[in-house]
């Protein structure tokens, strides 16, 4: 077992790795707000904590799939279509969509809408 002994995750420990984190696990060693020592074991038991927490109902686990908001403005789910397509046609949309100031899926919803309207 590992040396901390409190309930995970602790109010007072934050373990974060940033792209400006510099840290050699062979040499250093990692201590938590507590002075715990950080090892592959207390990790795996952190792990273990959490899954349990969420099984126990003692994390809130989100229901809904962040994301964009609803096209219709409601609380509903807009629903996702995808394709494949070649690589220079998407460069070609990615380029047009930059120019006119949308995204790409926006520009493809314009020009689904257009061709359905054509008919």
């Amino acid at each position: 077992m590992t040396e901390h002994e409190a309930a995970w995750p602790p109010e007072d420990i934050e373990l974060a790795l940033d792209h400006d984190s510099d840290i050699d696990s062979d040499s250093e060693e990692i201590y938590d707000a507590k002075g715990n020592l950080i090892t592959d074991e207390y990790v795996r038991d952190a792990i273990s904590d959490v899954h349990r927490a969420i099984d126990e109902g003692r994390v809130p686990v989100p229901t809904s799939r962040p994301g964009r908001p609803s096209l219709t403005g409601e609380s509903t789910h807009s629903p996702r279509v995808s394709f494949r397509l070649p690589e220079e046609l998407r460069e070609r949309a990615r380029a047009r969509a930059e120019q006119e100031g949308k995204s790409v899926s926006a520009l493809a919803r314009e020009a689904f809408e257009q061709f359905l309207r054509a008919g």
